[in-house]
């Protein structure tokens, strides 16, 4: 009787299995024909993806780079051009999240990145102009 119900309970499982993976095979197929229509192409976004986030690691470790020597060489209109761009790209990636979550703390890196890019840009426009009087009200906030 044990191996009776044994057997059942394997072929059971078989034809579940069987009929699973059948299904899964036929679904997949379906959602790749759907994709091909669309003509959007999952494993491209998906390479884009992670394109954009080596491009911005790779970005954030040459500007720390540039950062740091131009701080030894004296050139402080660089400092400011590249926080100009790194306050920019905080504001982008947080106002895309902020869309989607709409959380305080995005809307706080919004904040963040907007008011950094305002500063680091007129520090950068008033030491390119040689504005020593305006460069020195900002540089002391």
């Amino acid at each position: 009787m044990t191996i009776k119900l044994v057997k059942k309970n394997i072929k059971l499982g078989v034809d579940f299995m069987d009929n699973f993976m059948e299904n899964n095979v036929s679904r997949k197929e379906e959602l790749l024909a759907k994709s091909r229509q669309v003509g959007k192409d999952e494993g491209v976004e998906h390479a884009e993806v992670q394109g954009f986030k080596l491009g911005e690691r790779i970005g954030s470790v040459a500007a720390m780079v540039v950062i740091v020597l131009a701080f030894f060489i004296g050139q402080a209109e660089t400092i400011f051009a590249v926080g100009t761009i790194i306050f920019a790209t905080v504001f982008g990636q947080s106002l895309t999240v902020y869309r989607f979550k709409k959380t305080k703390y995005y809307s706080a890196w919004v904040v963040l990145g907007i008011v950094g890019t305002v500063y680091f840009f007129m520090l950068f426009i008033a030491a390119t102009q040689e504005w020593t009087a305006f460069l020195e009200i900002l540089w002391r906030y």
